[in-house]
């Protein structure tokens, strides 16, 4: 007897739900942003189609929300370099350091993000080149130490790297090559680093940041800690 290839499928599906492999079946919400925050994100791309720059996603992890953000451009037409950045192998031993510091619970960053790779990463990329339109390109780096003018002029910016000193470090640098009307987004928040009472270094270093220039905090959904580059 001849099984279609449907329903093959569906056999081994029922075969599977039997076994470890059924809690990577059924679907799961990828983000760590809520569907507001990532709504929010897509106004920031909306705002700033027009700006001069590209758009720059540091601390992208295994690439979902840089999919996410790239359907939205690719379906309302904004064409502009995508960089998405990020160490592809977790925190680095110094920048932990000042956190973990003032955490209650150090084990909480041991291995966090560490289980990636810059080619896991490129080939999601690559696999999704009808939403993606080859735009994107990806860089292995520590944000703390790369040099934002390499990526000048920049028009967006989501910085997502949670330790204090390579947002600090990053934010300076960022800002010198942000275009007039350029946004940059700081999210401070990881959900779970605030359950464990964690040090919120990056929400510190945008306050810090923005009272050196004199200017007033912005913070939308409670977490996404925002600047814009005034005319």
């Amino acid at each position: 007897m001849r099984i279609d290839g449907d329903r093959l499928r569906k056999i081994a599906r029922e075969v599977a739900l039997h076994t470890p492999l059924r809690a990577h079946m059924s679907p799961r919400y990828q983000y760590l942003h809520t569907p507001a925050e990532l709504v929010f994100l897509c106004r920031c791309l909306d705002e700033t189609r027009h700006i001069p720059g590209c758009i720059v996603e540091v601390g992208c992890y295994r690439g979902e929300t840089t999919l996410y953000l790239n359907y939205h451009m690719t379906s309302e037409g904004i064409e502009k370099p995508y960089v998405a950045m990020d160490t592809f192998s977790g925190f680095t031993g110094a920048d932990l350091d000042v956190d973990v510091r003032h955490a209650k619970d150090r084990e909480i960053y041991r291995d966090r993000f560490g289980f990636n790779d810059r080619r896991w990463f490129d080939e999601a990329m690559l696999r999704n080149h009808w939403i993606t339109k080859g735009r994107v390109r990806s860089i292995a780096a520590d944000a703390g130490t790369f040099d934002f003018a390499q990526l000048a002029p920049i028009a967006f910016c989501l910085m997502d790297v949670v330790l204090y000193e390579p947002t600090r470090l990053a934010l300076a640098r960022t800002w010198d090559v942000l275009s007039t009307g350029g946004v940059i987004v700081v999210d401070s928040i990881d959900p779970s680093l605030q359950e464990a009472h964690a040090h919120l270094g990056s929400r510190q270093a945008y306050q810090e940041f923005v009272e050196g220039l004199g200017l007033d905090p912005r913070i939308e959904h409670e977490e996404y800690c925002v600047l814009k580059r005034q005319a």
